[in-house]
């Protein structure tokens, strides 16, 4: 078989250039198809504004770099994640977890896909794993495209009335058995010139211009409209779409979102909305009365990125949520970070206490599938369960499905 990393295009910056020319040496021998080099970040920044399209990775430290323009690690990835030069980024640095927690999460907040951490020195044994991780993402989502997609308000509004935002599915299913329980809807654009468009290329967009909620409506719609034709094919799945923390603001959402349940004939409680952890806290009283509706009305409601917010018990207890979403960041490869383990487990615990099922997002591989099985997570969603697809694959999948715990 084919070595999956061969195209694999990586960028290592570090100022001492045995360090630098050995890690490249580690990245080729996993089988990267191509190792960029660069001494500090300010060089970095300016190779990467160069090329056609972005690098799938970058390796970097987060200590202080440029001494002649000031810019250390962390301006670095910040810059490199607005201007999305860049798929995915590997931490390699000796400073403390906690540092490197803080700039994992700022990258996750500006659009760039955190890959792991590795501690200094680098060695073969803790890069090899993350890279074979990516590659096995990256083969089955290849979502990169070159960076020459300039889009515009005018394109956005034109989409969101001509309704081009479309639902793919990604399966979630049940630890204890295996069964397939629910999907979730994320949100891609299928440009009728562009092709498939991925979310990082008009989501930001998107967010400053308000047209997310648009946007968030179509998704909606479309997917109540799939789970219709799932059950009428005999498949009994819930299906949850993500809400925006203006949505649950806007007056009326629960009739809507009631209205459209009753146009295509899906019960209530195989809609699930999820909200994340922050956007519930931030203006409790306004989000409370929305979420309330909602659950008195049948509808499922699920606390995303659970684990990562800054809710309290006491607030979550206040809250009517059915569900939480571990965040991928506490469960992707944290079989081998074990710093982060009291984390997820003291998560998992929490929501046990306040009575609420739990779903892990970002199960990659056996390893975290095992790790969570362990620590009695009821239900898992990642590529170790299934890729997002298309709503016309989801009826195959199930089918096809072997309904036995991994």
């Amino acid at each position: 078989m084919a070595d999956l990393t061969t195209g694999l295009r990586v960028l290592i910056i570090d100022e001492q250039n045995i360090t630098r020319r050995m890690a490249a040496k580690m990245v080729r021998d996993s089988g990267a198809g191509e190792v960029l080099e660069a001494e500090t970040p300010g060089h970095a920044l300016i190779l990467l504004e160069a090329q056609e399209r972005p690098v799938d990775l970058v390796i970097t430290d987060i200590r202080a770099g440029d001494s002649a323009g000031g810019m250390d690690g962390v301006e670095f990835v910040r810059r490199v994640a607005e201007r999305r030069l860049a798929g995915h980024l590997v931490i390699a640095t000796a400073l403390e977890e906690a540092i490197v927690r803080s700039v994992e999460t700022m990258a996750r907040g500006f659009g760039i896909e955190f890959a792991g951490h590795v501690r200094r020195p680098i060695s073969p044994e803790s890069l090899r794993p993350l890279i074979v991780r990516l590659v096995a993402r990256r083969a089955a989502a290849p979502l990169l495209r070159p960076r020459s997609v300039h889009l515009t308000v005018e394109e956005l509004r034109h989409a969101i009335a001509d309704k081009q935002f479309v639902p793919h599915f990604q399966p979630r299913v049940r630890r204890e058995d295996g069964a397939v329980t629910a999907v979730e809807a994320l949100i891609r654009w299928r440009h009728p010139e562009r092709g498939l468009v991925p979310p990082g290329a008009f989501i930001p967009l998107a967010d400053r211009t308000g047209l997310i909620d648009g946007i968030t409506d179509v998704v909606l719609e479309k997917s109540i409209a799939w789970a219709r034709v799932w059950r009428d094919a005999g498949i009994e799945i819930a299906v949850s779409v993500n809400l925006t923390e203006n949505a649950l603001n806007q007056p009326g959402l629960p009739e809507r979102i009631a209205e459209l349940a009753r146009q295509h004939g899906v019960a209530h409680e195989r809609i699930v909305l999820e909200v994340t952890e922050t956007s519930a806290i931030t203006d409790l009283a306004a989000s409370l009365e929305a979420l309330a509706r909602l659950r008195i009305m049948g509808f499922g409601l699920s606390i995303d990125d659970f684990g990562t917010g800054m809710g309290t018990p006491e607030q979550l207890a206040r809250t009517p949520f059915t569900e939480v979403k571990i965040d991928q960041a506490l469960v992707t490869g944290v079989f081998d970070q074990p710093q982060f383990f009291g984390v997820l487990e003291y998560s998992l615990k929490l929501a046990k206490q306040l009575g609420l099922k739990t779903v892990a997002e970002g199960v990659e591989g056996p390893e975290d599938w095992q790790l969570l099985s362990d620590l009695g997570c009821d239900e898992m969603q990642g590529y170790h369960v299934a890729r997002p697809m298309p709503g016309e694959e989801i009826e195959g999948w199930v089918q096809g499905w072997h309904r036995q715990p991994l």
